[in-house]
C-alpha cells in the first residue's frame, strides 16, 4: 500500500471510528440518566428513528442499524482493502455498485410503503454497502497514485 493510501485510510478510518463510539457513548449516558437530547446531536448524520435503531444498554442507539452498518463495513472495508491482495478500483467500483443496490432497494421499497424493513436486514444491507465503499475508496486513492506516477 502506498503512502497517500496509508494516509487516506488513516484520516477516512477516524469517521466510523469516532461515530461508532460516540453513540455507544451517547447510549450507555441515556441508559444511565442522561437526557435523550444527546441524541440529536446525530441528527446531522442519520434519522435516529428509535424503531430502526439497534438498542445498547437497553435503549436505542442515535444512529440506526443501517447508519451502524455502513459505518461498521466502511471501517472493515478499509481494513479489507489493507490485508487483501490489490483489487483494480474498476472491479471495485463494480463491486460497490452491487453492494449498495440491496441497500437502496431495501430503502426504496421502505420509503414507498412497499413493506417495512427490519432491523437485521437494514444492518446487514449497511454493512455489504460500507465494506465495498471502504474498499473502493483506497483502491481509487491507490490508482491515483499511480496515474501521478505515471505521468512524471
Amino acid at each position: 500500500m502506498k503512502r497517500d493510501t496509508k494516509i487516506v485510510m488513516a484520516v477516512v478510518s477516524a469517521i466510523p471510528i469516532v461515530i461508532l463510539s460516540a453513540s455507544m457513548v451517547c447510549s450507555w449516558a441515556i441508559a444511565h440518566g442522561a437526557s435523550m437530547r444527546w441524541r440529536l446531536v446525530f441528527r446531522l448524520m442519520c434519522h435516529g428513528i428509535p424503531s430502526r435503531c439497534l438498542d445498547l444498554f437497553g435503549v436505542p442507539m442515535p444512529i440506526c442499524a443501517r447508519c451502524v452498518g455502513i459505518y461498521a463495513g466502511l471501517l472493515a472495508g478499509l481494513i479489507a482493502f489493507w490485508l487483501l491482495p490489490i483489487v483494480t478500483e474498476r472491479v471495485m467500483r463494480t463491486i460497490a455498485f452491487i453492494a449498495v443496490t440491496p441497500l437502496a432497494i431495501d430503502g426504496l421499497t421502505q420509503l414507498v410503503r412497499l413493506r417495512e424493513s427490519t432491523n437485521p436486514l437494514r444492518l446487514a444491507t449497511g454493512i455489504a454497502a460500507g465494506l465495498a465503499f471502504g474498499m473502493w475508496v483506497l483502491s481509487a486513492v491507490e490508482r491515483r497514485g499511480e496515474e501521478r506516477l505515471s505521468t512524471s
